[in-house]
């Protein structure tokens, strides 16, 4: 798998969807943004602290609106976070399993090359390299880092150098893009104040921080096709079976503390074109499905050498992930064991909160449809009930007019359709 080249940006009434495809056109990772469920990946907030579990390096906070978020906890967040305290805090995963959005505690702005911290008190460590970086470049490129971006970061700032930016050519004029981001998108609150201090923008925007200035996919003719293309893609993505060129398959299904991978050869046996196409299906299937956490992987039994490749094909294929999942070997039981950061909302977590994503399908296939005449839209009655309560907001983003017709109860099976031609 190879990462990303463009970006195809969809913005429909109630929910935007962005899709990252391969120089093969194919989807690699689906993210979404709802306005029932508002995306708020990067954004900055000032929250109230409500409990501290010292024990578990946790803490809970809760934002202006009330919604509660999950503090993990470093050593030198101790003594800032107490019960009452207002901090400002960057949400850095989406909710899982039921659990709140999670958060770091300071400010913080996270780009493909560089992290800028704010508000950083600890002046004696504000410029530093990612503990990624290995090696003995490390020195240098500390030594370097300094003396290009001490001149041009303000006090009260700190500047990470990420495994992506060892090429800049400029770390001060990097940086200097950085504060210029960071005060675009600030806004100011009063001191001891709930709410939002930095938004981190829509998710293109947010899309091109972490994975580069991608071009983004502008014609009208294919935008259906794309959008077509998302749906089929999700549709796939929801089962456990993902098929694979050779006739091999894999197995993707989660439990509620890990995800775990079955490499199936389904009979094939040139094992090398199996390991070969699992090598690059892996990662995009842990990119297209959200997966986070632990990964276990199990495959058959192979060669040392065809082991070896595997494992090494792999790597270089999750290398392109923008979260850098981590190989931690194998298991003394055979499993490959991967470490993925949380991030962007799974996959099945968004789908599973129907009917709004089917009355959201039908919305869209009503903005596709050409001409301002009256859509009829054909919908089970929770989608009508949800269009009508928690949904409004969204069929009040469609610029044309719409007439629901409700299946009735007992049409089980039936899917968001429109009637009218």
């Amino acid at each position: 798998m190879t990462s990303a080249v463009k970006l195809f940006y969809e913005k429909a009434p109630g929910q935007d969807r962005l899709g990252f495809l391969g120089p093969d056109d194919r989807l690699l990772e689906i993210w979404f943004d709802s306005l029932h469920r508002p995306n708020l990946m990067g954004n900055v907030y000032q929250a109230r602290i409500d409990r501290v579990f010292l024990s578990q390096n946790r803490a809970m906070a809760s934002l202006k609106n009330g919604e509660l978020i999950s503090l993990r906890l470093r050593k030198n967040d101790r003594q800032a976070v107490i019960a009452g305290a207002v901090l400002p805090v960057t949400i850095v995963a989406a909710p899982r399993h039921g659990k709140p959005w999670q958060a770091s505690v300071g400010a913080r702005l996270v780009t493909e090359k560089m992290v800028l911290l704010v508000g950083e008190v600890d002046q004696s460590n504000v410029i530093q390299l990612s503990s990624k970086i290995r090696g003995n470049q490390r020195r240098h490129l500390t030594e370097r880092l300094m003396a290009e971006t001490g001149p041009v970061l303000p006090l009260g700032y700190g500047i990470i150098l990420r495994r992506n930016g060892l090429d800049l050519p400029d770390f001060g004029a990097a940086v200097t893009a950085l504060l210029k981001m960071w005060q675009a998108g600030t806004k100011t609150l009063a001191e001891g104040k709930l709410g939002l201090i930095f938004d981190a923008g829509n998710l293109l925007t947010r899309a091109r921080r972490l994975v580069g200035d991608l071009p983004v996919i502008d014609n009208p003719m294919i935008a259906h096709d794309l959008s077509m293309k998302i749906d089929d893609v999700v549709a796939e993505a929801m089962l456990a079976k993902c098929q694979l060129p050779c006739g091999g398959h894999l197995w993707c299904e989660q439990t509620h503390a890990i995800w775990s991978i079955d490499l199936d050869g389904n009979g094939v046996d040139d094992l090398d074109r199996l390991c070969g196409e699992a090598a690059n299906e892996i990662p995009r299937q842990i990119r297209l499905r959200g997966m986070s956490g632990p990964v276990l992987i199990d495959v058959p039994r192979l060669s040392r050498g065809l082991a070896k490749r595997f494992l090494t094909q792999l790597q270089a294929a999750l290398d392109d992930d923008p979260r850098r999942p981590e190989c931690l070997g194998v298991t003394r039981g055979g499993l490959i064991e991967l470490r993925v950061p949380h991030g962007e909302m799974a996959l099945d977590e968004v789908m599973r909160d129907q009917p709004a994503q089917d009355a959201l399908s039908g919305l869209r296939f009503a903005m596709q449809r050409p001409g301002f005449h009256t859509v009829t839209l054909a919908v089970s009655p929770a989608m009508a009930s949800w269009l009508g309560g928690v949904g409004k907001l969204a069929l009040d983003k469609l610029d044309k007019p719409l007439k629901l017709s409700v299946w009735p109860d007992e049409a089980k099976g039936q899917i968001v359709r429109i009637l009218d031609g």
